[in-house]
């Protein structure tokens, strides 16, 4: 965006549609890496052994349960927010060629005065 305030402000419709491609490829990206890292971790069994393991395990697990929800959570967003700015694309693009009709239709009733 470019521009003061009160002249308006300069949307470049390829610099968001590029955003938003980025963001939700980032997040798919990064959702694909987390889901090859859940099956990696659940892959790998039980490798706790006995007493010092066992007393290892519940942590570690809730640990790991936990990271891989928040990681889940960052990719989702990316996607989300990418297809959020594909909107928001679109809206300011609409909004313009609504404003374009409409000084056009005012420039003409201007005229017919």
């Amino acid at each position: 965006m470019n521009g003061r305030f009160d002249q308006g402000i300069d949307v470049s419709h390829a610099d968001l549609r590029g955003t938003g491609a980025g963001l939700v490829e980032t997040g798919t990206t990064w959702l694909e890496a987390v889901g090859a890292l859940r099956a990696h971790l659940e892959g790998e069994g039980d490798l706790w052994g006995e007493e010092t393991g066992s007393m290892v395990k519940a942590g570690y697990l809730a640990v790991t349960r936990k990271a891989l929800e928040v990681y889940e959570e960052l990719g989702e967003r990316q996607v989300t927010s990418g297809d959020d700015v594909h909107v928001m694309e679109a809206d300011y693009r609409d909004t313009e060629q609504r404003n374009l009709e409409d000084a056009a239709w005012n420039k003409l009733a201007i005229e017919r005065l």
